[in-house]
């Protein structure tokens, strides 16, 4: 077996909107001390709008807003029996906060809340729930932006034909290029060393721009500097601990991000 060849890891990279959007609250708490405490806190912190209502406009208000957390009373009437947001046919908010008097009265609509506040709480409490509630509220919509990102992909793939040649420069020549031919691909500066038989040859693109013309059912990133040919690949190694690689029909064997074990195994259950 060949030794594996060293590839770097890649770097994690969110857009900077997602954090400063503002954050949508709606409130729907029926006693007047506690309601004044969580207004007067969630005034004091900076991108919230926040919406306060009574448990008979509720759910017209979640709606309408489509809120980022939701705060309210557990014996509301609307959710008194409910066992979530979406058995209610309402779309689940990333972060709901749930209070009541009585600690002994949680239910199974409290048990998917960030946090459950017993009353009566002071502002410290309430900040804790709410800090649960912002980083639930970041990370859903990193999730939303990554699934976002990915179906926009899959629609600019769809809309243009996938590459079939390669031009690459040889001496004098000029080379067209198989893709079917291709082995695998490795990142190289600011070229890509394509890997053809016992031959490369080296093009100048880059490994995203390249990636976004192959077809994804053929052509599998399995490292930030490399892609393989499905159809040269004999086996993948996803041991529960150790290094997991792919073994290609010529015996090389090239590493695989530990991160990307679960999602690879779902890549490669949906490729046809």
């Amino acid at each position: 077996m060949r030794p594996f060849v060293e590839i770097p890891e890649p770097e994690t990279r969110v857009s900077p909107h997602v954090q400063t959007l503002p954050i949508r609250v709606v409130v729907s708490e029926p006693d007047a001390v506690s309601r004044r405490l969580i207004c007067s806190l969630l005034e004091c912190e900076s991108g919230m709008r926040v919406t306060c209502v009574d448990d008979s406009r509720l759910m017209f208000s979640i709606q309408e807003s489509a809120p980022d957390l939701v705060i309210l009373d557990l014996h509301t009437p609307a959710i008194r029996r409910a066992s979530s947001w979406e058995a209610m046919g309402i779309k689940s908010a990333p972060a709901t906060i749930v209070t009541a008097y009585d600690p002994s009265s949680v239910s199974e609509f409290a048990s998917s809340a960030i946090d459950f506040l017993v009353k009566p709480f002071d502002a410290e409490r309430f900040e804790g729930a709410l800090q649960l509630a912002k980083s639930r509220i970041a990370r859903a919509r990193i999730e939303f932006e990554i699934e976002e990102r990915s179906s926009n992909l899959q629609q600019e793939r769809s809309a243009q034909p996938f590459l079939q040649r390669l031009a690459v420069e040889v001496n004098e020549k000029i080379l067209l290029v198989r893709v079917d031919d291709i082995r695998w691909m490795q990142s190289a500066g600011n070229y890509i060393r394509l890997h053809v038989g016992k031959t490369s040859h080296l093009v100048r693109r880059s490994m995203k721009n390249l990636q976004a013309l192959l077809d994804p059912n053929r052509f599998l990133r399995v490292h930030r500097n490399a892609i393989v040919n499905l159809d040269h690949v004999e086996e993948f190694h996803l041991p529960p601990s150790g290094n997991m690689f792919v073994k290609l029909n010529n015996g090389l064997c090239l590493p695989l991000r530990r991160a990307n074990r679960a999602l690879l195994r779902k890549l490669l259950k949906n490729i046809s």
